[in-house]
């Protein structure tokens, strides 16, 4: 006779759930990206098959429609018109693959059609490689190019090694954009105005303030002997392994603020 369990270890529960997930989220992945090699390499037959025909006037708009056409009855939805002029634009925008440059495998096709609006080739390779190494969302890529924090970095990221890419100048933007926190255009907010859109937003503050950001606490008090001092905002950088605090000031800045 089999006794049945007394007690059910959830930890030995959760380490093959954490197998399953890992698994599925790599399947996933492995999916997308062959998903996304096989665009570009329709865009590629696209452009060459037009290039065969380029003396007849509307021939590659004409290729396009009827490929649509046909794809469309075989595959069902996903090859309009429109997407296969993607697949065209995708495979002109990382033609260099044929020199050996290779796509990034933890990027799905949203990702690559949100970089494929960046006209300039340096800023388009440093969000693809932003958002494969720090594993962004789509929403968190599209943020982060509209507000350009390529533009927006103090320094470009180094490439000579890992420790240099992790000095806070290469993790800092100057200026910081806030438009979310939805304050009236046209008027003074007061700190605590500010603190509290900020707080209310915080998810949208962490995506904008980079890479490596937990918050710790608002009024954050620091003692000394005689006095108590209170920081508005403290977050930690995991990546600096170190504390950042922000103080919040609508008027001009004086040494005694910076004390």
């Amino acid at each position: 006779m089999i006794r049945k369990m007394d007690t059910f270890d959830d930890a030995f529960f959760g380490s093959v759930r954490s197998i399953l997930a890992e698994a599925r989220r790599k399947a996933a992945a492995s999916i997308n990206f062959v998903i996304v090699e096989a665009y570009w390499r329709i865009g590629e037959r696209i452009v060459e098959e037009e290039q065969k025909g380029q003396a007849r006037a509307g021939y590659g708009q004409e290729l396009i429609k009827e490929l649509s056409k046909r794809l469309g009855d075989e595959f069902g939805k996903g090859f309009s018109v429109a997407n296969l002029k993607n697949l065209r634009q995708f495979y002109f925008t990382f033609a260099d693959l044929q020199k050996g440059y290779t796509l990034r495998s933890e990027l799905g096709w949203s990702h690559y059609r949100l970089t494929m609006r960046v006209d300039e080739s340096e800023a388009r390779q440093f969000y693809i490689d932003e958002a494969a190494d720090h594993g962004w969302t789509t929403r968190e890529l599209e943020r982060n190019i509209r507000s350009g924090w390529h533009q927006r970095l103090l320094h470009r990221p180094a490439t000579d090694g890992p420790a240099h890419s992790l000095r806070p100048e290469n993790l800092l933007k100057d200026p910081y954009v806030f438009k979310f926190l939805g304050l009236p255009e046209g008027t003074q907010p007061h700190e605590n105005d500010i603190e509290s859109a900020l707080i209310a937003n915080l998810r949208d503050f962490l995506l904008e303030l980079g890479r490596g950001f937990s918050f710790v606490g608002r009024q954050f008090r620091i003692s000394t002997e005689t006095s108590h001092f209170y920081i508005d905002l403290v977050f930690y950088n995991y990546l600096l392994k170190c504390f950042v605090l922000i103080d919040l000031k609508t008027t001009r800045l004086t040494h005694r603020d910076i004390g």
